[in-house]
């Protein structure tokens, strides 16, 4: 019965096949893996494909920020199962340790040192100069309305640079394109676990709320968006926007009162 528990209180450790003493580079890399395997557009677009995918996303979500990633290991305590010793393989992924396919040798001039306002590369699997190229081409076919080719396109790259704030923004376009809401959002939130303080995340994720007709959800993140910069234009546009979907939905006795007043 002990060892069930455990397994359970240890599930987002376990969502990403990682143990529990697992640095911020190996959360990140084992994210990104992950993500890249079981994404619907690779694994298919089931609802226990989804469900799966957004697990991973959870665990990550969670795992990925220190001051949560404390709580939850202080929630997990010190059961007798020494989870983080091993990790337990399940139908949600492979071992990160597992073999992956070989790549060249890295050139010298492919760094893989943190820039201040640039996310650093995954092991080396991708340069700066290709990724911008990768975003570039993606730009051009969103622009075109080619949103699959352009998911596609940017998964790789993902994989390398899964903090890059750019590359988030465009996977959520993309998304959105394919009429995926719940994955752009997904995406935008992956994006404000790196900069929380950036108004126009927010913005956009209430964007993507309102075209799906949540309006609460819209309305948090746009006053989200405004907690952190009070003029930003976009979001008063869209507060705005909300509060004329909701006169134009009520009754019609209720629009004349308003009117009078």
């Amino acid at each position: 019965m002990e060892k069930s528990k455990g397994y359970i209180q240890a599930d987002y450790y376990l969502r990403l096949n990682i143990k529990r003493n697992a640095d911020q580079e190996t959360i990140e890399t084992a994210y990104a893996r992950m993500a890249l395997k079981h994404h619907p557009d690779v694994a298919g677009d089931s609802p226990e494909v989804q469900k799966r995918f957004a697990g991973i996303n959870e665990a990550y979500s969670v795992l990925s920020k220190p001051h949560e990633r404390q709580e939850y290991d202080e929630k997990l305590g010190s059961p007798e199962i020494d989870y983080q010793e091993e990790v337990i393989s399940s139908d949600e992924g492979r071992d990160v340790t597992e073999s992956v396919p070989a790549r060249a040798p890295r050139k010298t001039g492919d760094s893989t040192r943190s820039v201040e306002g640039k996310s650093k590369p995954s092991a080396g699997l991708m340069s700066r100069k290709k990724l911008e190229k990768i975003k570039n081409e993606s730009k051009k076919l969103i622009t075109k309305g080619d949103f699959w080719k352009a998911s596609s396109l940017m998964k790789k790259a993902v994989f390398a640079y899964p903090r890059d704030i750019e590359l988030r923004k465009l996977l959520a376009r993309a998304a959105a394109g394919r009429g995926r809401l719940r994955e752009a959002v997904e995406e935008l939130k992956t994006a404000s676990d790196v900069e929380y303080f950036n108004p126009e995340i927010h913005y956009l994720m209430g964007k993507m709320y309102l075209q799906g007709e949540q309006i609460e959800s819209a309305t948090k993140s746009f006053r989200n968006a405004l907690s952190w910069q009070e003029d930003y234009g976009p979001a008063l546009r869209g507060l705005e926007k909300i509060r004329a979907l909701k006169k134009k939905n009520l009754p019609w006795w209720k629009r004349l009162l308003r009117t009078g007043r």
